[in-house]
Order: structure tokens, then sequence, then C-alpha cells
């Protein structure tokens, strides 16, 4: 397991993230309606990108182990084009995700612990295909580690987000109340229900509370999910990543 040096400005959107009250109320939700919340995978996924899929991964990730006391793993799927290492200040690292699908590095070397109470596996930048479907494979022994996985899958329909569902007992799909954006949601939810992994609930993100927004409950009968948390846009997430 490899530690990280100070956090570095990159990580001062977590800290604004961290600060949302409306993490640790979705938090307080999501565990009423679990008996259960121990040793989880979970899968974040979207089928649009910039809808805060990642930022909410750090946000769950930072609250779940500073205010449950869960040991958590974050782990960047994202194979194509990943971010949350980047966002954690995590820039080239030696050994990711990458290497351990390939068989060139144990689980134990693919773990870096971060300032903010969970651990990561980063993914690397540019690396040679591999095959997504070893993730879960992969992470068996991870879970018998941590309280809790999350996942952040890849914002793309293609064999990525796929690994994701596979190797997730449940998935949280993050979106943003506009059309365009809840067309793509809905491909997300049918490909999971396809794959008959358990949907949690809707993160609904990025929300400006005006008229022209789709609304939660007509949210809820298109999708036939219930949404579990709003989250409003916040400015200050966006100035705190132009620091990096």
């Amino acid at each position: 397991k490899r530690l990280l040096k100070k956090p570095t400005k990159a990580s001062l959107w977590l800290q604004k993230l961290f600060e949302i009250q409306k993490i640790k109320d979705f938090l307080i939700v999501l565990f009423a309606s679990k008996n259960n919340m121990k040793n989880k995978t979970i899968g974040i996924i979207s089928i649009k990108g910039g809808v805060g899929k990642t930022s909410a991964v750090g946000a769950l990730g930072a609250s779940l182990a500073n205010d449950y006391g869960k040991k958590v793993l974050l782990v960047d799927a994202n194979f194509s084009a990943p971010n949350l290492g980047l966002q954690l200040g995590i820039y080239n690292p030696e050994v990711t995700l990458h290497h351990l699908l390939d068989d060139k590095s144990d689980l134990k070397g693919a773990i870096q612990e971060t300032g903010y109470g969970f651990d990561v596996i980063p993914c690397s930048q540019i690396y040679k295909k591999l095959n997504p479907f070893k993730l879960g494979e992969k992470l068996r022994e991870a879970k018998k580690k941590y309280d809790i996985i999350l996942i952040d899958s890849s914002p793309n329909m293609n064999e990525e987000i796929l690994a994701t569902m596979i190797a997730s007992d449940e998935l949280l799909v993050v979106t943003t109340p506009d059309h365009v954006t809840l067309s793509s949601t809905l491909h997300a939810i049918k490909l999971a229900k396809e794959k008959r992994t358990p949907i949690t609930g809707i993160i609904l993100n990025k929300v400006y509370n005006k008229k022209f927004e789709v609304r939660i409950e007509d949210i809820e009968a298109l999708t036939g999910v219930n949404v579990l948390a709003v989250l409003p846009h916040e400015l200050s997430v966006l100035q705190a990543l132009s620091n990096s």
C-alpha cells in the first residue's frame, strides 16, 4: 500500500464537497434503507460525462470514512479516461488498476492511502487495452478487507461500465435534472436491470431549483427508481478544481 504525500490543491474539491450537508443527509437515508452496509461493492454510474459522478464518489467515500467510521476503498474503473486520481492529486502513479488487471501487480501494490480517511486504486492515463471484466475477480480480495468499495465507472455505454455493473453488489446512478441527461440515464438503468444488478437509487446532482428542470416525481416515474439525494449546484467545487 502506497502512502500519498500531503494533499495538494487539486484535492480542495473534496473538502468543498465534504462540507455539503446534503451528502451526509443522503447517507443517513441510505443506511436507514440497508440492514447491512458491510463488505459491499457499490458502483457509481452514469452514461454522460459532466454530471458529477466522480465528485460524488469522492464525497461519499469521505463521508462514509469520516462520519460513519467505515473502511472505504475507492476504485477508478474509468479505464479510458480516468479522473478520480487526478482529482485527488495523484499524477502518473507507478502502480494502478491497469497493472492489477494486467497481473503486473498484486492488490496491495495497487492501493494507495489518501489524506481523507479512505484508500484508492487509481488508473493509468495511458495503458494498453485490457479485459475490464477481470475487475470483479481482482476486487474480491479487497472486499474482505473493506466495509465498502465504491467504483467510479466509465460514463460510456461500453465494456467498462458493464464491468462495473457485474463487479458491483448494487448501483447508484448519478444524473442531472435535464431532459438530455435523463434520456442517457434511462439507458443506464435499463442496462443495469438487464444485468440484474440492483439499483439502490438516484443521486440528482447540480440542481438549480428552476422551473425548467425535470421534477423529482417525474424522474422517479420515468426511471422506476427512487431519488435518494438532491445535491445543489456548487460553484465552489469548480473553483477548487481550477486551483489544481
